[in-house]
């Protein structure tokens, strides 16, 4: 257990350097996109102040998210690499949000 946990933290400066190499405009997108998938995910029936908050955050990112992954999939089409990226952050909450 001790060498694992080693090893994912050793690994953690390897991640952040991959991100920081990413153009900025698309490291918004993968945030946005991340975080739209979190909150697309979260229920709560008990308590309705929440449920509004939760609801408002997958407006919000899920929103931006999908105006940025169709922005930028044109943007970087001639760029392999960062359309993967893109591609594979774009989740099922992206893709299929409406408002």
């Amino acid at each position: 257990m001790k060498l694992l946990l080693a090893l994912l933290f050793s690994c953690l400066p390897l991640l952040a350097g991959a991100q920081e190499k990413l153009p900025k405009d698309v490291a918004r997108f993968v945030e946005n996109a991340q975080m739209c998938e979190h909150f697309a995910g979260e229920w709560d029936d008990n308590d309705k102040a929440r449920q509004r908050e939760i609801t408002q955050a997958v407006a919000s990112s899920c929103g931006q998210a999908q105006r940025q992954w169709k922005r930028l999939r044109v943007k970087y089409a001639q760029q392999p690499a960062i359309h993967k990226v893109i591609d594979a952050h774009a989740n099922d909450a992206v893709r299929s949000f409406r408002k």
